[in-house]
């Protein structure tokens, strides 16, 4: 992903593995998701491992890395020769895949026939560290997808096996089988057909086992992982016993699901006092086609990305949404003086490569972002078109906007169900600006993930929208609804985030002026800011009609980040743009002394690399946040969240969504500590460092108290390890924050 550097008015400070908080004010350890004392040591070398009276600790030779193992279940890392550690979390248990979870230790790993060509499950005992994956990369493992608890799915020979089994730091060695690849009974039509590995090679040798089976290749994707074909259901069945196939899943036929808008979030407010209007946004519509000669897109002609022609019925009203330049002014879109671009989903056969050049600096489009009001078929799983839309954000960091869909229950289009999306939403709101009628009402499609992450991450209007038609170049229809009206709402306040953010609401001072494309934030950031300030409805228990899992975090409102901004003195308390890295078992922290007069917000986002689609869990890396109030009271990420707009104090650690919130709507004043913790970085999330770390966005917004004193850097330090026979964390010394 991109790097960029971008000033904090509060400095995070990373934090030594273990122990209490950082300067001011000090506080105890904050109490962990899975506590536990150290066991006592009695250290002797054996093969790698420390045998310890009630544990042991693995470490792998030449490395500074150790994995310490609880006799009660419990791991802890360290990642400088033992003199710091990483709070305690549960070992390794079950393999959790998506038809089945079983512990491979306890029996029950088979399933049926393996699959072909040395691919392999290998779990290991804890949260797998750089020096452990070198070490099997040596000995000639193929290290591909992740999948939980702890495991990869891998490739190598018979030979390889056996030395990876006798690692003391590997649980358990078995075979992927081919049965974990597909769903029972699998019918005949479009499938997505993953591989274990990004590899053309591997992709190649699939694509010709389809054509020697009979089967037709649509698509070779240019993202090195994803092969599209026509198959039968024997034809399925043959191609999960490839070693190389990681997942098939089918991908069925794409399908697709302003007035009053525009004052709802803010958009008018933010022209009034800043005039943005979207000038120098580029952002795309993908849909079924668009009658480009609209009155309403005469003045800036929509730039066609592939092919044209299509069906123009739905993209039309989707793209007018976003685009019209207001010769109607109830029409008016949410970008009218902003560059759009259109593409047509039928015509797109690699979307990887299509977002490319979406985000390729030197091209045509320039986009910051892309709005999708269709999708494949609805499912309720993460599939291999989710994985592949992950992987498209992870590697060309544009913000993407899905629409749910509109079965009125958790059959969602598999693009919502990705992981680095913004998933929209939808409540009827019967054509006024009154909220407090606004019902979903069994409208939209809705959360949670398989998984039990939150979806939708965002919701706008799903009804009565004014907007373009393709009856004829004058044409307007005022019933346009769906998600896919939500969508394009939705992605449009995106737009003037972004121009917002060129401009430098949150860098000092509007009027800076910047190109909007290359002085984008990151989508993540973008995500989080968006989130963080979402008009959301109130809402007791998790069977309320506007439950979280039903408007996700709001609808998006870039009114109030415009005046939080503002009252910041053009800054908000902590913003961090993918700047800060954090590696296993480490944690850091942003402190804010709040005057208690206003609610304090801290949203946690960060990419993650693409997921397995045979695995239960969505999730490959585990960022939590964690908030400390300044009597000690610790508020975890998300915990409350899914019954109520507030967060209730403790909990345990949020390990499976990747955005994040503490909301506290009455903080005490005084110094409150917000940190990120990286209990696990299971995949490179930070490509351009040579470590395997992960970045992420953070945003907090309250009401400072007066000339807040900010945390100074210091150099890199880490605490010296406590006595092995004594369980209490020592307190640790602040380290500067690297970008």
């Amino acid at each position: 992903m991109r790097a960029t550097l971008l000033g904090l008015t509060a400095l995070g400070t990373v934090l030594a593995l273990t122990g209490a908080a950082a300067p001011a004010p000090a506080l105890a350890p904050a109490p962990d998701s899975a506590s536990a004392s150290v066991p006592a040591e009695v250290p002797a070398s054996v093969s790698g491992r420390t045998v310890v009276g009630r544990g042991r600790t693995l470490t792998v030779a030449g490395s500074a890395e150790r994995v310490r193992l609880g006799a009660d279940g419990t791991y802890q890392v360290s990642r400088d020769h033992g003199r710091t550690w990483s709070r305690t979390r549960p070992q390794a248990r079950l393999i959790r895949l998506r038809n089945r979870a079983f512990d491979p230790k306890a029996g029950g790993a088979s399933l049926g026939r393996l699959a072909d060509g040395g691919a392999y499950l290998v779990q290991l005992a804890g949260a797998p560290l750089d020096s452990q994956r070198a070490e099997l990369t040596r000995l000639g493992v193929r290290l591909g997808a992740f999948v939980p608890d702890f495991a990869y799915v891998a490739r190598m020979d018979p030979a390889t096996r056996a030395r990876v089994e006798a690692l003391p730091y590997v649980r358990w060695v078995g075979g992927y089988e081919a049965a974990d690849k597909y769903d029972q009974d699998p019918p005949a039509g479009r499938y997505a057909v993953t591989t274990v590995e990004r590899s053309t090679a591997d992709q190649a040798d699939v694509a010709r086992r389809i054509r020697a089976l009979g089967g037709t290749v649509a698509v070779v994707s240019a993202s090195g992982r994803l092969v599209e074909a026509d198959l039968t259901p024997a034809q399925v069945v043959e191609l999960a016993h490839l070693g190389a196939v990681l997942a098939l899943d089918p991908a069925g036929e794409p399908g697709t699901d302003m007035d009053k808008a525009r004052e709802d979030g803010g958009a008018n407010a933010v022209e009034r006092a800043g005039g943005y209007a979207g000038q120098g946004v580029r952002g795309e519509v993908m849909d079924g086609g668009l009658r480009a000669t609209h009155q309403e897109f005469a003045a800036r002609p929509p730039l066609v990305h592939g092919a044209g022609g299509g069906d123009p019925s739905h993209g039309t009203s989707t793209y007018g949404q976003i685009f019209a330049s207001g010769v109607t002014p109830q029409a008016r879109g949410m970008l009218p003086q902003g560059q759009g671009v259109i593409a047509l989903y039928n015509s797109v056969d690699d979307r990887y490569a299509h977002t490319a050049e979406l985000v390729d600096p030197a091209g045509p489009y320039r986009a910051v972002f892309q709005s999708n009001s269709w999708g494949a078929t609805q499912t309720t799983r993460y599939t291999a078109l989710s994985a592949a839309l992950d992987g498209a954000v992870f590697d060309h960091d544009l913000l993407v906007c899905q629409s749910q869909s509109n079965a009125g229950n958790r059959s969602s289009r598999p693009e919502a169900w990705a992981k680095n999306v913004v998933s929209v939403g939808g409540q009827y709101h019967f054509d006024t600006l009154d909220r407090s009628d606004d019902r979903w009402d069994g409208g939209a499609s809705v959360g949670p993930a398989s998984d039990g992450r939150i979806k939708p991450d965002l919701s706008h209007y799903f009804d009565a929208v004014y907007t373009t038609s393709s009856a004829s170049d004058t044409s307007y229809t005022p019933h346009f609804g769906g998600t896919s009206a939500a969508t394009p709402i939705t992605c449009g306040y995106f737009g003037l985030l972004f121009q917002m953010w060129a401009d430098g609401v949150f860098a000092g001072a509007p009027g800076r002026n910047r190109d909007v494309f290359d002085a984008r934030p990151h989508a993540a950031t973008a995500k989080a800011l968006m989130i963080n300030q979402a008009n959301s409805y109130a809402f007791t228990g998790e069977n309320a009609d506007l439950t979280r899992v039903h408007q996700g975090w709001g609808s998006a409102s870039v009114g109030n980040l415009y005046e939080q901004a503002r009252a910041g003195g053009w800054r908000l308390p902590v913003l961090v743009d993918e700047t800060d890295l954090l590696t296993v078992g480490q944690r850091r922290a942003y402190p804010v002394t709040v005057d208690g007069s206003q609610p304090l917000r801290a949203t946690m986002a960060y990419t993650d690399p693409e997921g397995s689609p045979s695995a239960y869990l969505a999730r490959v890396n585990d960022l939590s946040l964690r908030v400390t109030a300044p009597d000690g009271t610790v508020y975890w990420g998300n915990n409350g969240l899914r019954a109520g707009n507030w967060s209730t104090p403790g909990g345990v650690s949020d390990s499976v969504d990747t955005v994040e919130n503490v909301l506290v709507q009455s903080p005490a004043p005084g110094t409150w500590l917000v940190e990120v913790v990286a209990d696990e970085v299971n995949v490179d999330g930070h490509r351009e460092t040579p470590e395997t770390d992960a970045d992420y966005a953070l945003v907090v917004t309250t009401h400072l108290s007066p000339s807040p004193t900010p945390t100074p850097s210091a150099p890199p330090t880490m605490s010296p390890s406590p006595d092995p026979t004594t369980p209490p964390s020592p307190p640790e010394t602040p380290a500067d924050r690297r970008s």
